[in-house]
């Protein structure tokens, strides 16, 4: 039986992940533990060979966002 893949939370994450290997944190469900600690040192998820730029890319968001 395959498992359900579930969006990670992190709001500029673009990954899935399996529910029994996410990182599980006040209800939500995250890919990695940079996204579920909110990339405090814009440190990437796992993702970046399937294009996910999270970590990095949440520097840029931010910026553009306040400007």
């Amino acid at each position: 039986m395959t498992e359900a893949l579930l969006l990670c939370d992190c709001s500029l994450c673009k990954c899935s992940v399996e529910e029994s290997r996410s990182i599980r944190l006040g209800g939500q469900h995250f890919c990695s533990e940079a996204c579920a600690k909110g990339h405090p040192s814009m440190e990437p998820c796992h993702g970046a060979q399937d294009g996910c730029h999270c970590g990095t890319g949440e520097l840029a968001h931010l910026f553009a966002a306040n400007h």
